[in-house]
């Protein structure tokens, strides 16, 4: 029974991994439209980002963190977080065509949320800050510079919201097997993750025009891949492989509803 799990665990792995590596690779060599519906080929693409992302992420999360020993943890951890800074640098600064260039997003954002993974868990509380943070950084930028930073990088600032959201609070059993997780909480943020990018890319360009709603519709719209990049991970990881953690008993959720 174990072998068979085992092996059927590989076989989701070949597969995810496998899937993603020919999508990208077909994006890059601007073939999807060959092998697919043009529209839907160009739906689909778009999300490049995301599924690079998501590839790097699950990667680390599945086969460089348990491999670092306590002497080479950190400075292995540098080494990649600065490549990926690096290369996210040179594409963002590149004369290449758009597909390449759009890469720089997920790999400067790789650049700290690989060694925010690598942090043992759980996490000091006051990480758990990050996300509002982030969330008023972009507001306060968008009303600075609307045409800045938060701007052209604005996915980066997105998977940096969403990662300690995910990874620490709904989907805690991905990283630390020990953690309690509510199965109700984390499908609602499958949900989430899944319904925001489908509803601002349903609604189209013409409801990103404007002011108030429709400027956080537009913002959402410069994001949404990394959703996806976030959502595939937690699906492969919690759904496929089944690392939830712990299913937070009775006892657990009284306590914290009488705290």
């Amino acid at each position: 029974m174990g072998a068979d799990r085992a092996g059927l665990r590989a076989v989701v792995g070949w597969i995810f991994y496998g899937g993603l590596a020919l999508l990208l690779g077909l994006i890059l060599l601007d073939l999807l439209a060959d092998v697919l519906p043009a529209r839907l080929a160009r739906r689909i693409g778009y999300n490049s980002e995301g599924y690079l992302f998501a590839l790097v992420a699950a990667a680390w999360i599945q086969f460089a963190r348990p491999r670092l020993s306590d002497r080479s943890r950190w400075l292995l951890t540098a080494v990649a977080a600065l490549s990926c800074l690096v290369v996210g640098l040179l594409l963002l600064d590149s004369e290449l065509p758009s597909r390449f260039k759009t890469l720089n997003e997920p790999m400067i954002a790789l650049a700290l949320v690989l060694p925010y993974l690598t942090l043992r868990r759980a996490v000091p509380r006051a990480l758990l800050l990050v996300p509002p943070l982030i969330l008023l950084g972009v507001i306060v930028g968008l009303i600075l510079d609307p045409d800045g930073l938060v701007i052209n990088l604005a996915e980066t600032f997105g998977y940096w919201f969403l990662v300690p959201i995910v990874f620490d609070l709904t989907d805690k059993g991905i990283l630390d097997p020990a953690a309690e997780t509510s199965p109700p909480t984390r499908y609602l943020t499958y949900a989430v993750l899944t319904v925001v990018p489908v509803t601002v890319s349903a609604l189209g360009m013409a409801e990103r025009e404007g002011g108030g709603v429709h400027a956080g519709l537009s913002y959402l719209g410069r994001i949404h891949e990394s959703f996806i990049g976030v959502l595939l991970p937690a699906l492969y990881f919690a759904v496929l492989l089944g690392r939830t953690g712990l299913r937070r008993s009775r006892q657990s959720r009284e306590a914290v509803s009488t705290r």
